[in-house]
């Protein structure tokens, strides 16, 4: 029996390639041991007990559902069982490829004597990868160095070579594009492929087990490196079935409704992507184990969870994935960021140039791809572990380095300065910039110089020669009145509108002409309007504040119980450790392993 008191979220996932069968007990209780007294056990403690409070409030929730809420929801999700049914598509044959232990691979090639010893990549801070021979002692993917040690004290740990990986990344990627030119790449060692064009032909000898054999053939030929597949009608089913013959193996799933119903009727639901540590804990409040369970308990998880959730839940009870596979230029980019770990510290002028460099890898990056954005976040780690994200708004699209850096500076010094604790100490730090468009985008017009000018506070003769831009005179709306300073100009507007004597008749036409806003083009209906306006152009507002210590779970319930129920942890395949909690749909920030040698 697991220890009541142990903390689930940093339960070890028995689940994942080459940890089926281990003492989870036993591993779980040297986690605990290893991480008690340091911040990082405090704060999943913390976000434990939270989740505790959620399994009691769901059970209770369950307990008060009456006999006729139950039936309303249960017919309710049978109509959308039998839409989901009717529109199953089984006519594409998907492929998702996963590599096997990438980055550890990778460096066994390259060093053969860590072939026979358990070797993980990454640092004390925390692992990226492990091969098999550390799995068989719980090692795994987004633990800390310093725990892993504790598990496996003859641990090798590799650091961590991105350059390296990558180079390897693209010949793999050139076998992935002689069978599906549109493959669709999720990371450096997994994609998912559409080779149903490559079985429509007469050759009763072309299966889709022999061309995926093949392509893995090939793949080892031209790397010395392993990959295991899965060969499945849907994206959801191929990604399942890619793990089940791991290492160097394949399975494949006939496109047969039955077949498919029997296959997730006895699947655990942590094989499935996107239902992480906490959703399962919630799942369980419910009696949710398996997929079978979720057809089961349809009823109860329609009332307790969000229609979109639900709907999700019930997909995947009937063994139902997406079928279309998009290559990564018709996918629409949300947004491009950086962040960095690092040994805690509340140095100001320290955090401040941890900052100047992630606007300039930002910055280049984004100019790298040509794309340009408008709303910029800052996320910070602190010495503690919580998490909070701060966005705003920037006038105009920009890649510009200066005015990205400027817009972040004041969002930092903004989350510093209002922190209870002073001074705040980080360990990590992030920069996003989203709301994107094309560089070239024709919607765009170039005011990069004025924006530039009117955060640096400077006449537009200054901005000409540091930002390229033309001069630029701004004229107020109401006079004609020509300034080269939107400060000035907003002064200007304050006193035409407040000391002029404006009578009845002037009020109405102006009140009825569209002004624009000289910064940004913003069409006011009226000159008060556009002052207000002006000023929160001029003063950059920042907006949309949140602090995140765990992800919302979008549980529909009554409003005490909804409360406590408002916030979840990230549900990603690798969350028993990981810090990277998503703002959306979307992480926000790229899954960059830390690299810091702190102990946690």
């Amino acid at each position: 029996m697991a220890n009541p008191s142990s903390c689930g979220l940093m339960s070890l996932n028995c689940n994942k390639a080459g940890m089926v069968g281990l003492d989870k007990d036993k591993i779980n209780q040297v986690i605990e041991a290893a991480s008690k007294g340091s911040k990082f056990y405090a704060k999943k403690q913390e976000d434990q007990a939270r989740i505790d409070s959620q399994v009691a409030d769901m059970r209770q929730a369950v307990a008060g559902l009456s006999h006729s809420q139950v039936d309303r929801a249960r017919k309710e999700a049978d109509r959308v069982v039998h839409t989901l049914r009717s529109e199953r598509d089984l006519s594409r044959t998907i492929v998702h490829v996963d590599m096997d232990m990438f980055y550890a691979a990778v460096e066994m090639k390259d060093n053969p004597r860590l072939s026979n010893v358990p070797m993980a990549v990454g640092g004390m801070g925390m692992l990226s990868t492990s091969n098999y021979l550390a799995r068989k002692f719980g090692v795994r993917a987004a633990m800390p160095g310093f725990i892993a040690k504790k598990l496996c004290p003859e641990l090798v740990i590799v650091p961590t070579n991105m350059e390296k990986y990558a180079q390897v990344a693209d010949v793999v990627r050139g076998v992935f594009k002689e069978y599906d030119p549109n493959f669709a790449p999720m990371s450096l060692d997994e994609a998912y492929l559409d080779i149903t064009h490559m079985l429509d032909s007469q050759d009763s000898q072309v299966t889709a087990w022999s061309v995926v054999q093949e392509m893995r053939g090939k793949i080892c030929d031209r790397t010395g490196l392993t990959a295991s597949a899965g060969i499945a009608p849907n994206c959801l089913l191929a990604k399942v079935c890619s793990d089940l013959n791991k290492p160097d193996g394949q399975y494949q799933l006939q496109h047969n409704s039955q077949e498919i119903l029997q296959f997730v009727s006895s699947l655990s639901i942590r094989k499935v992507g996107g239902i992480g540590n906490v959703t399962e804990q919630l799942l369980k409040a419910v009696g949710v184990q398996t997929c079978q369970d979720l057809y089961i308990k349809r009823a109860e998880i329609r009332l307790l969870f969000s229609e979109l959730s639900s709907d999700f839940y019930l997909a995947v009870s009937q063994g139902i994935g997406s079928t279309r596979i998009e290559p990564p230029e018709e996918r629409e980019r949300k947004s491009i960021s950086t962040e960095t770990t690092f040994r805690a510290t509340s140095d100001r002028g320290q955090l401040l140039e941890t900052l100047a460099e992630l606007c300039a890898d930002l910055a280049k990056d984004c100019k790298d791809k040509s794309i340009t954005g408008q709303a910029v976040t800052v996320k910070i780690k602190s010495h503690d572990f919580k998490l909070k994200t701060k966005v705003s708004q920037m006038c105009q699209f920009s890649n510009c380095e200066e005015l990205i850096l400027v817009t972040a500076k004041k969002i930092l010094t903004n989350l510093l300065d209002s922190s209870e604790e002073q001074p705040l100490s980080l360990r990590l730090m992030g920069v996003r910039l989203s709301e994107l468009k094309d560089k070239n985008d024709p919607s765009l017009k170039q005011r990069q110089g004025n924006l530039l000018a009117f955060v640096r506070g400077e006449g537009s003769s200054t901005q000409a020669s540091m930002c390229k831009a033309n001069t630029k005179k701004y004229q107020c709306p109401m006079c004609g009145f020509e300034v080269e300073s939107l400060n000035i100009l907003n002064n200007h507007v304050d006193k035409c509108l407040t000391v002029n004597d404006i009578d009845d008749q002037t009020d109405a036409s102006i009140t009825s002409t569209e002004e624009k806003c000289p910064i940004c083009d913003y069409k006011a209906n009226n000159l008060t309007d556009l002052n207000d306006h002006i000023d929160e152009c001029i003063s950059n507002t920042p907006n949309k504040v949140s602090t995140k210590n765990v992800k919302s779970c979008d549980l529909i319930v009554p409003t005490k119980i909804q409360a406590s129920l408002s916030k979840a942890e990230p549900e990603s395949d690798e969350d028993m450790f990981s810090d990277n909690i998503p703002e959306s749909d979307e992480d926000m920030f790229s899954d960059n392993i830390p690299e810091s040698d702190e102990d946690m």
